[in-house]
């Protein structure tokens, strides 16, 4: 196993965990959205849900070197 294939199954590893970790938030923050809850849970869901989309979007973009 050389080198590039060794990137590219950790490219390809990345991007499939963070496309989990984008639906995941997705999900997390449409069920915040349609649902009541108590404010002060629902505002931490709410920084769950982003930073889990955001690290997910990134990871989608970004590739390993």
């Amino acid at each position: 196993m050389g080198k590039e294939e060794t990137e590219a199954r950790l490219n390809f590893l990345t991007k499939i965990i963070g496309l989990i970790m984008l639906i995941i938030g997705i999900f997390i923050e449409y069920g915040i959205m349609t649902t009541t809850m108590y404010p002060p849970l629902a505002g931490m869901f709410q920084m769950i849900a982003i930073i889990l989309i955001v690290v997910g979007a990134v990871s989608l973009i970004v590739k390993i070197v």
